[in-house]
């Protein structure tokens, strides 16, 4: 393993992290297109995914169809993946991506502060709500402590402004409120018809990849175009800070602190760049931040807690937290209230308890509906994280078989809070080395500490920037707002016009 490569986190390198379904170290891009004996031809036909265990696999590989003495099969061209191939699913990296990922290393950030004294540069650095929780409860802190800490650990290092990213969340929300609202209230062919409903968020990067690269003009006419919430609040600070700090968009360097490394190719967009210059200069997952926090000696009880900063209120003015009911990105809750009260011209659901969503497979499949006067179901919404959901929600598209008019998709189960860029408490173990706590408990205690008695939840309207911002902007339906708050996507998939082998996913 090169230099390179070895200064990244175990999730990005070839290691035991996969952000999709389970531990893997094998590719999940289908570089073939195996002859499916009977039922797998079906599956086929569907896109519908197959779980192969090792052993079967091996079997296979051990004997494969029309297979030369030397181990290659005859006519088979050598295969290549680059970084175009990638669906972000942390199980391997090639040396084209670690030469762009190289600039996404904490040894790079470190670099740029550390020349901060011999350039213009404005080191700009944002918290993820998600990535502060993972950390607060590492540490032992509330969620609003840690923030303030991390704010003073910062700032000692060099950094010029240290930011969570509300503004950029809550403005993500009213944007993708407005483009399911015009979808909606147009009616072009109802749902599941033509290209308007459903309409599939596009928040998280993994399932972006997978769906561009995977199934491409199937799935992404339904897809969200508007921008995720780091992306959307990277797109601000490189347009709004130049102005008030008198530099160009190149002086300022931004860095996010993640729950997954996913987004360190999303920084990597063509289409997320404010002119010549990325609108994220710098991604670094919650472990990978806390190795730098380790390599600086970062004291948690000790360290100086400052107030931390916000692109338009100005620096060291926020001392409290905001939050909405979903620790995903709350979607599917914002969007389904605000639908609802401009339909019944009043709120139905108590503003201070969740959606009563209903459990539809597992706790990563719900949905909830509104129906009118008539009886019949004027609403239709439902989360699904995991790709075993996911593939549910494709399938109905495939077979013109939806029924939902919004669909709040994340690639990993139980959503950002379990990111693979998280922290994983591997320090929970006994003498014999077995977890003290499951998964599924640190979860739990995660949600519980996300929505901490110190954050306040705020509509995204009780935000003073969210009125400032579109102000500037005119609306939300403006060509200004639909440079800074939108984006596009593309058909990757390799093969558009033929049907999709079936995955193989290995467990």
């Amino acid at each position: 393993m090169s230099a390179v490569e070895t200064s990244f986190s175990g999730g990005v390198r070839l290691a035991d992290v996969s952000d999709f379904i389970a531990p893997s170290q094998a590719c999940v891009v289908a570089v073939g297109t195996p002859e499916l004996p009977g039922k797998d031809e079906a599956k086929a036909k569907t896109g519908e995914v197959s779980l192969q265990s090792r052993a079967r696999r091996g079997q296979a590989k051990a004997n494969p169809k029309g297979a030369k003495p030397g181990g290659s099969k005859a006519g088979e061209d050598p295969v290549k993946i680059s970084l175009n191939d990638c669906l972000a699913c942390s199980g391997c990296v090639t040396s084209a991506e670690t030469v762009l990922l190289e600039q996404q290393s904490t040894e790079e950030f470190l670099r740029v502060l550390e020349a901060k004294a011999e350039s213009d540069r404005v080191v700009v650095v944002t918290i993820s709500q998600a990535s502060r929780t993972s950390l607060a409860s590492h540490y032992g802190l509330s969620p609003l402590e840690m923030t303030m800490r991390l704010t003073g650990f910062l700032k000692s290092l060099g950094a010029d402004f240290v930011l969570e990213d509300n503004t950029g969340r809550d403005v993500a929300l009213l944007a993708t409120l407005e483009e399911f609202w015009d979808k909606y209230t147009s009616g072009r062919g109802g749902v599941g018809q033509g290209f308007s409903l459903p309409l599939l968020t596009s928040e998280c990067p993994g399932w972006v990849l997978y769906a561009e690269k995977t199934h491409g003009e199937v799935v992404l006419p339904y897809m969200s175009k508007a921008r995720s919430a780091i992306a959307t609040l990277g797109s601000l600070t490189k347009k709004l800070l130049p102005s008030k700090l008198g530099v160009d968009a190149g002086s300022i360097y931004h860095c996010f602190i993640s729950p997954c490394f996913d987004k360190k190719l999303e920084a990597l967009r063509e289409d997320l760049k404010s002119g010549e210059f990325a609108d994220l200069d710098c991604v670094l997952a919650t472990t990978e931040f806390h190795n730098l926090l380790k390599m600086k000696s970062f004291a948690e009880q000790t360290c100086p807690a400052l107030p931390f900063d916000d692109i338009l209120q100005g620096p060291g003015t926020q001392q409290a937290q905001f939050s909405n009911f979903g620790s995903s990105g709350g979607y599917l809750e914002f969007v389904f209230r605000e639908c609802v009260g401009r339909l019944r011209g009043q709120a139905v659901f108590e503003p201070d308890k969740p959606l009563p969503l209903k459990v539809i497979r597992n706790q990563d499949f719900q949905e909830i509906s509104l129906q009118g006067e008539d009886g019949r179901v004027i609403l239709h919404f439902a989360l699904a994280y995991g790709f075993r959901n996911i593939q549910n929600i494709i399938r109905r598209i495939k077979q013109k078989k939806m029924t939902y008019h919004f669909v709040e998709i994340m690639a990993c189960p139980s959503g950002c809070l379990n990111g693979g860029g998280q922290m994983k408490d591997d320090d929970q173990v006994d003498e014999m080395g077995r977890r003290v706590i499951d998964r599924k408990e640190i979860l739990r205690q995660l949600e519980q500490l996300y929505h901490d008695s110190e954050v306040a939840r705020r509509h995204p309207r009780g935000n003073p920037n969210t009125s400032q911002i579109e102000e500037w902007l005119g609306g939300f339906k403006t060509p200004k707002a639909n440079e800074v708050l939108y984006t596009e996507f593309h058909d990757r998939s390799q093969k558009k016009n033929e049907a999709p082998t079936p995955m193989m996913l290995d467990f």
